[in-house]
């Protein structure tokens, strides 16, 4: 584990995170599956859920809107801000899916044990592209100005690079989200986005921010 990262401090400051702000975590939630629908406009909906939480988590004692309703204002601004900026992210993360779900149903249709095998990849696949995703948008939203797709996937890519165990158990709580919210189908859309929004936000802030040990102090002061 590269020094100065916790990973036990970034797992209890998402929970803090989530615990406090549940009722955001429903509303972009809710916004980003409706901005998905369309998934042309999945990459500006990804972005849009991004900023959004940056603000909220980094900016909590110094602008971020207080209430759902000026936090949805700022992802439908923001969404709108990203519809162009969006669409490579939008292929990524559809191409990716659709391959996946392509190679499960024929799998099973043919009852083939190869393209059942290629459905497991695929998954992990999924995992990845979402990590990497988020973490891209994460630099994107927070340079000024914003990055290119190709300097924001790049540096992403870097940051796996230099923390590669912290980066491997990233992904791990990404998978493991993933797969209890397929449990209860209803949370894909109530609180999964929301959720690995969360975990970027504060991994990021581990790794290149003030520390998830900061994002938690702004949080004690609830209690």
């Amino acid at each position: 584990m590269s020094a100065g990262v916790r990973p036990g401090t970034v797992a209890t400051t998402v929970g803090r995170v989530i615990y406090t702000e549940l009722p955001t975590v429903v509303v972009t939630s809710l916004l980003f599956a409706v901005a998905s629908l369309p998934v042309v406009s999945l990459g500006a909906a990804l972005l849009a859920l991004v900023e959004t939480w940056t603000v909220v988590v980094t900016r909590r004692d110094s602008g971020a809107p207080p209430s759902e309703r000026g936090r949805a204002r700022l992802f439908v601004a923001a969404f709108r801000r990203h519809l162009v900026a969006g669409l490579p992210y939008s292929l990524l993360l559809s191409a990716v899916a659709g391959l996946t779900v392509l190679y499960y149903v024929v799998g099973l249709a043919q009852e083939s044990a190869l393209f059942l095998l290629a459905t497991l990849t695929g998954l992990y696949a999924v995992v990845v592209a979402a990590v990497w995703c988020l973490r891209a948008a994460s630099f994107r939203v927070r340079a000024d100005p914003p990055l290119g797709v190709r300097q924001a996937v790049g540096r992403a890519g870097g940051t796996f690079v230099d923390h590669p165990s912290f980066s491997v158990l990233v992904a791990a709580g990404v998978g493991a989200v993933l797969l209890a919210a397929t449990t209860v189908r209803v949370a894909i859309v109530l609180v999964l986005p929301g959720v690995l929004a969360v975990v970027e936000i504060v991994a990021f802030e581990e790794l290149a921010g003030d520390g998830a040990a900061a994002v938690r102090s702004t949080y004690r002061r609830d209690r």
